[in-house]
């Protein structure tokens, strides 16, 4: 933990307190301009948090909210003069909150350690994973082959997120009961079972029945591992617990290794970033090779002439990875309109804030739908199921690959 304190003084230290992120930073304008919610007041925040620490080795400064809410888009890194990363620092500050030795009272958010203790246990954050499993129902997979599709459980979750979401609305009371009972009792998670937006599942599962149509069209084979698939441990990451999560991303590994894996095609996002930037990291001797399945697609014969769409780009594809992969795969079939934020100033859609600070998501959330419906295209187009959930404000949004089905002809 002394690391990262010493990781915090380096990032926040260079802060020249100009303000530059504050123009950028979507949860600022969306928190009613709190400066705590913005980039530049979280810098400040963790200086004064390194001061009282200093002082007195501990803290009592309320900095959960402040840096929980942090979507850690790095938008802020994009127009800093001196390049500091405020969003990194809300990174660091995640760490020091979920250890918890220097504050004075615990301030992780309600719902992390059920979080924690189910991904754990169970190998997805709700205890899901037979559920996550229920949408390949009758396809037929390559159970010999060592290329498996892994899809991460993200587009699979966003239908029971979307209803957490509305069940708990911020609601920090039921939160912290909520939180209580499945962590002792974390079997009670089946009562997730059932609590899902049915038009959110359709259309997920639709998604994914898409990407296996594309890969299949291209002549790739892949298997899957249906009930026995890990989810990748995103959001331990997200929120601070790196100790939980070097030890749960070794036993993912170590699960596909036994299952005789050795190529991941991701079809997501975040599991694109985490395994590519993260696992690394933290997995000693990590040798799978992982790819996004729109790079396998290059014999496809597709079809121009799908009009006109708005590409959302992907925070995590975008900032973090410079992967423009759907971009240039939209150029060959529609016209494509970027919005005002694009490119590496690409804007947020509000997620991962969408079941802990609805208020904040939704804020940022319209503020991109408008954004990208002023492009005045027929669709908007994401490669996220989370950046999906966020806009999916009426029918015109759509997952990539229902154009590129679309531009198939409408059929593998």
């Amino acid at each position: 933990m002394i690391d990262v304190l010493n990781a915090i003084s380096r990032e926040a230290g260079a802060c020249i307190n100009c303000g530059f992120c504050e123009a950028v930073c979507p949860t600022f304008p969306a928190s009613g301009y709190k400066a705590s919610m913005g980039a530049r007041g979280r810098i400040n925040l963790a200086k004064a948090f390194l001061e009282e620490v200093g002082r007195g080795g501990k803290s009592r400064l309320a900095v959960g909210d402040a840096f929980n809410s942090c979507l850690s888009c790095y938008a802020c890194l994009q127009v800093c003069p001196a390049g500091v990363n405020a969003g990194r620092v809300s990174d660091y500050m995640k760490q020091a909150i979920a250890d918890g030795n220097f504050l004075a009272g615990r301030q992780e958010h309600p719902v992390a350690k059920m979080i924690v203790e189910l991904t754990m246990r169970y190998w997805d954050p709700l205890g899901l994973r037979k559920e996550c499993a229920e949408w390949a129902r009758g396809i037929e997979f390559d159970g010999s082959s060592s290329t498996v599709l892994y899809t991460g459980h993200m587009y699979q979750l966003m239908a029971y997120n979307k209803k957490l979401k509305e069940l708990l609305n911020g609601n920090m009371k039921l939160m912290s009961i909520g939180s209580a009972i499945l962590s002792r009792a974390p079997s009670l998670s089946k009562m997730m079972a059932g609590l899902y937006d049915p038009e959110v599942r359709r259309k997920m599962e639709g998604y994914l029945r898409n990407v296996v149509k594309l890969l299949k069209a291209a002549g790739v084979k892949f298997g899957y591992l249906g009930e026995d698939e890990p989810y990748p441990g995103t959001l331990l990451l997200d929120m601070g617990y790196v100790e939980e999560f070097r030890r749960y991303a070794e036993k993912v590994v170590n699960l596909f290794r036994e299952r005789g894996v050795r190529r991941l095609i991701v079809v997501d996002p975040h599991t694109y970033d985490i395994m590519i930037n993260e696992y690394p990291k933290y997995v000693p001797g990590f040798d799978l090779e992982v790819v996004h399945y729109l790079d396998l697609l290059g014999s496809l014969d597709l079809k121009r002439g799908l009009g006109s769409v708005a590409y959302h780009e992907p925070c995590h594809l975008k900032r973090r990875l410079d992967y423009d992969k759907p971009l240039e795969l939209l150029s060959k079939v529609a016209e494509v309109r970027l919005p005002l934020h694009n490119g590496r100033n690409t804007m947020c859609c509000g997620g991962p804030d969408e079941a802990f600070y609805p208020g904040i998501s939704d804020n940022v959330a319209s503020i991109r739908f408008k954004e990208l419906k002023d492009t005045n295209a027929a669709r908007i187009v994401t490669a996220c199921p989370i950046c999906f959930v966020n806009l999916d404000k009426d029918e015109s949004v759509v997952d990539i690959s229902e154009v590129l089905i679309e531009a198939m002809g409408g059929k593998a």
